[in-house]
């Protein structure tokens, strides 16, 4: 909670291009929801292109700046992990060799590619120098594009400077209310926000990938093939899909009731 002497510095939406965050994007442009100082995307390198595209579209509509921020291209980060002696940052999971043992990755890559980069966009915003203490009689208002049907996503901020706010919440908003305020408005539609090669991603869009961005899905299969042995552990064995099958080798029609992992896991900063 935000003490209520304290001041508010500045309102910032967490834009991530998909539809709740571009909906909430639109409603404050248009005066269905208060004004935004600005929206911040935080680019980790490996986005559809689709979301690039999206993200052009809505620079050209939105009357406050919009803000490309990136710690660097995730992809590259990754394959990069095993010479560099550093931890996967994405949940891939992984299975042993020799035991058949399954298991997950930490994730960190939200953490390290969205809400740091963003954190430090708002402090360069606020004019406080790293190292520096934040006011302690100033907050920042944070927008975060979490709907109603994904209420369980809804954390506060990690740091004490800044208040994690959900206007679609507030406004009693699902994902579909938010798609039909934008056919409404006439605003072209998005897709789903998330990396290229996100293991969270479910089969459904697994398929849509396949079947209609074959470039990005031949990348990430071959993004697939080269996580195999990227750990500390020679006999575990990285993979993007949860089956623990090469990418290219799963049945992606195939029903067993998936969970949409992105509900579970992403904080609200991915996959919106």
């Amino acid at each position: 909670m935000i003490d209520k002497n304290r001041s508010r510095q500045m309102v910032v939406l967490s834009l991530g291009a998909g539809v709740q965050s571009s909906a909430m994007a639109v409603m404050s442009a248009k005066g269905d929801l208060p004004p935004v100082d600005c929206a911040i995307f935080a680019d980790t390198g490996y986005e559809p292109k689709g979301i690039y595209l999206y993200l052009d579209y809505l620079k050209s509509i939105l009357p406050y700046p919009v803000y490309v921020i990136s710690k660097g291209n995730i992809k590259q980060d990754m394959l990069n992990a095993k010479d560099t002696n550093k931890f996967v940052v994405a949940p891939f999971f992984n299975q042993h060799s020799i035991t058949g043992k399954k298991g997950m990755i930490r994730r960190q890559c939200t953490s390290e590619y969205k809400i740091i980069p963003i954190r430090k966009k708002i402090r360069e915003l606020c004019n406080i120098s790293y190292g520096k203490h934040f006011p302690k009689d100033k907050y920042v208002e944070q927008w975060i594009g979490i709907s109603t049907d994904e209420i369980q996503r809804m954390k506060p901020a990690r740091d004490k400077y800044i208040l994690n706010r959900h206007p679609l919440i507030e406004a009693k908003m699902n994902r579909q209310d938010c798609l039909n305020y934008m056919k409404k408005e006439n605003i072209l539609l998005p897709e789903k926000s998330a990396c290229i090669c996100c293991p969270f991603r479910d089969d459904k869009g697994w398929l849509d990938m396949k079947k209609n961005n074959p470039e990005e899905f031949t990348d990430a299969v071959e993004f697939d093939k080269n996580i195999r042995l990227i750990n500390k552990d020679p006999d575990m064995k990285n993979y993007t899909h949860r089956s623990c099958k090469p990418l290219d080798e799963v049945d992606f029609d195939k029903k067993d009731n998936q969970l949409d992992m992105f509900n579970n896991e992403c904080e609200g900063m991915c996959g919106v």
